[in-house]
């Protein structure tokens, strides 16, 4: 995509974590190379470490579809993947990955193993839930993630000022602005259809 727009935000960890919960549950969108395993775009391109996968991310869904072998399944262009750590109750336990309760949804597991996919650059929706939207959320999003124009318009118009405290630095293709002006702008350039956010934590 040339001539992305590209909107950094400047907060602290308080606001940093209050963004992520607004954000993550609905998903952001990231560029990657799909045509590959769930657990090579954690490990090798989200550069996660692969114990923190193993252990940490217990509950994985590809197309709202529970995951038990993350090594097996492929992910592919315009994929929604969804993370979390053990949800409670039985429900929970239920949908872990390899939990001895997997037999109980087996109509929903997700099982297309192929591995014909193409491997290229495309966009994937992810989601993160509960403490991996904690742990995952920041550094993703200083990293930088994709949105469309009309879900950043309705992001910072409507949640961003309502719900996130403190102070905060808006910089819009690196000049200084606010929320309004920032909405201005972002309408008067939906033809450009995505934009990138990233925040710097102080």
């Amino acid at each position: 995509m040339k001539n992305i727009s590209e909107i950094e935000v400047h907060l602290s960890h308080k606001a940093a974590r209050e963004m992520c919960l607004l954000l993550f549950p609905s998903g952001v969108l990231l560029k990657v190379q799909v045509g590959v395993s769930i657990k090579d775009l954690l490990c090798e391109q989200l550069s996660l470490d692969k114990i923190y996968v193993d252990k940490r991310i217990n509950t994985i869904f590809l197309n709202s579809q529970p995951v038990d072998d993350i090594s097996k399944v492929i992910i592919k262009s315009n994929d929604t993947l969804a993370l979390s750590s053990a949800m409670p109750g039985l429900i929970g336990a239920t949908l872990r990955r390899d939990s001895h309760l997997a037999p109980l949804r087996a109509t929903i597991t997700f099982k297309e193993y192929r591995n014909d996919a193409i491997q290229a650059n495309d966009r994937i929706r992810l989601k993160l839930f509960n403490l991996i939207l904690q742990e995952l959320g920041p550094l993703l999003l200083q990293r930088g993630v994709m949105m469309e124009f009309e879900d950043m318009i309705e992001f910072f118009n409507n949640k961003m000022s309502k719900k996130i405290t403190g102070t905060l630095d808006i910089y819009f293709n690196s000049k200084k602005t606010d929320i309004t002006e920032l909405c201005r702008r972002l309408k008067s350039n939906v033809e450009q259809k995505f934009v990138i956010l990233k925040i710097k934590i102080s």
